[in-house]
């Protein structure tokens, strides 16, 4: 078995003494963001109760953003009684502040992805997140949420020496039937981004959407299959006790449950090993409403080749949203001190590259996000007791990670066989 399965197991240890208990420091919540996500600011929160008695379930949920939103979804469509607990209110960690960018591609190229993981799980977990796009736009329609937009991505080459990067991941994407087209002359560059760049590389496999509004469309159509949702609800401990799982809330309240979900997103760091999980800053701004065509006609989700790489969407109102300048995450505080300065300096990026526009900052915030060895997420087994999951969607793709994990996991749940579960083991 792997050293990291090892560790793994290691860290689960109970520090009871007692098999299967695992006591939980009272408030163990990271501050995940600060400053002024965009999508918070429009959405009034849904009353979403506090978990006051004890309750039985099939599948309980902990984290209740869009990862456990999905998933939830998922597992009531399936016929599993389900229930979802997060500490904080509903979507207002992680999800809020996400800028909502949904593309097959990851952050690790294909091209070199098969060199880290072989071309087999490679050119798969790239399939998968083109699946997970198309299947994000057919529960849109499902739960009758708004703010999906189907849009192309295009990444565009920093410089003239990351073109014959992007001509190898075309070829390599090509290759493997993954849709995208390069783009070489200077009239279709400029026609996909409204600026220069000496190449890039387009696909129509993409969307946008309002990340915390989907999550509680998502809660809602899952509410009304039976889904029961607590926010407020901080989990104290749990115990595997081999025929099932009993989490108790610091109030005491007990949830017994056959199955239990991990969706914590990177507060997860604090039950696997350090070197799992690198933990990031990034930083994002919102422009003020403005009237006028965009200065890119197609709309498309932009990002770049360099790294740490900008990026760019449109949002209501003619607003653009535009994030990056990611720092190597210290300290809450270091990386809060840093906002108003990154906040400038996305301005000054959005004005260089659309000059004589008048985009003004509006609000600006900033992140706590992880990133892993090769880019893709961990979906797998407690590594102790196999009655609880993990789905760990980390980097860019988180949400797109999520729908994977959630049907994953309800496979697993349901006993069927899943031939890509090997791709995104935490022993990989």
């Amino acid at each position: 078995m792997s050293g990291l399965i090892t560790t793994l197991r290691s860290i689960f240890t109970p520090e009871t003494g007692k098999e299967g208990t695992l006591p939980v420091p009272k408030d163990r919540r990271m501050d995940l963001h600060s400053g002024a996500p965009f999508w918070a600011g429009r959405h009034a929160l849904p009353p979403y109760p506090e978990l006051h008695e004890d309750i039985r379930t099939d599948v309980v949920i902990v984290g209740g953003g869009i990862t456990g939103a999905l998933c939830a979804y998922t597992f009531s469509r399936a016929g599993m009684a389900t229930v979802v607990v997060d500490a904080r209110p509903i979507g207002m960690g992680s999800t809020c502040a996400s800028t909502a960018l949904l593309q097959y591609e990851i952050d690790t190229p294909l091209h070199q992805l098969v060199d880290m993981v072989g071309e087999k799980d490679a050119v798969r977990s790239y399939q998968l997140c083109a699946q997970a796009v198309d299947r994000l736009g057919e529960i849109a329609v499902e739960i009758g949420a708004s703010g999906f937009t189907k849009r192309s991505s295009v990444q565009y080459a920093s410089k003239r020496a990351h073109v014959s990067a992007l001509v190898k991941e075309h070829a390599m994407r090509s290759a493997h039937g993954l849709p995208c087209s390069l783009l070489d002359s200077a009239d279709d560059i400029r026609s996909a981004l409204g600026f220069e760049a000496p190449g890039a590389l387009r696909t129509d496999v993409a969307a946008e959407m309002d990340a915390l509004g989907f999550t509680h469309a998502l809660h809602e159509k899952s509410r009304e299959s039976g889904v029961r949702v607590f926010q407020n609800t901080t989990i104290a401990e749990f115990r595997d006790n081999g025929s099932g799982i009993e989490l108790r809330t610091i109030d005491g309240r007990a949830i017994r449950a056959q199955q239990l979900v991990y969706a914590t997103g990177y507060e997860s760091r604090d039950h696997l090993p350090k070197d799992v999980i690198q933990l990031n800053s990034t930083y994002a701004m919102v422009t003020k409403p403005r009237t006028g065509v965009v200065p890119w006609p197609e709309e498309a989700l932009i990002w770049e080749t360099a790294s740490p790489y900008l990026y760019l969407r449109t949002a209501p109102e003619g607003r653009v949203i535009i994030g990056g300048r990611d720092e190597r995450f210290r300290s809450p505080k270091l990386r809060d001190r840093l906002l108003d300065m990154k906040a400038k300096a996305l301005e000054k990026d959005l004005l260089e590259l659309y000059p004589g526009t008048n985009y003004e900052l509006d609000a600006a915030w900033c992140g706590t996000f992880g990133s892993t060895k090769d880019g893709l997420p961990y979906i797998d087994n407690h590594p102790r007791e196999y009655r609880s999951f993990y789905a760990l969607g980390m980097g860019g793709n988180g949400i797109t990670f999520s729908v994977i994990a959630a049907e994953m996991i309800r496979d697993w749940i349901l006993g069927r066989p899943n031939s890509d579960a090997g791709i995104f083991r935490f022993d990989r």
